[in-house]
């Protein structure tokens, strides 16, 4: 399991689906890997070698980042 702290631009994404509008990601990864994920996909914009289910990045400045997001959409 690789485990690291990374630094994000945006943590406040549009989802484009009825449940909600957006959707607030504080890690990219998992170390479940479970065979029914729907989020595998991510792996690809990860940077990641590794197989999803033995990553998770951490973003560190996601409070600050949200709130910044935050104040622009008001």
């Amino acid at each position: 399991m690789k485990i690291k702290e990374i630094f994000c631009k945006s943590i406040l994404n549009k989802t484009g689906i009825s449940v909600g509008d957006y959707a607030l990601n504080p890690y990219t990864g998992c170390e479940h890997n479970c065979i029914y994920c729907y989020a595998v996909f991510m792996k690809r914009f990860s940077g990641h070698k590794e197989p999803w289910g033995n990553f998770v990045d951490i973003k560190i400045n996601a409070a600050d980042v949200l709130h910044k997001q935050l104040n622009r959409l008001k």
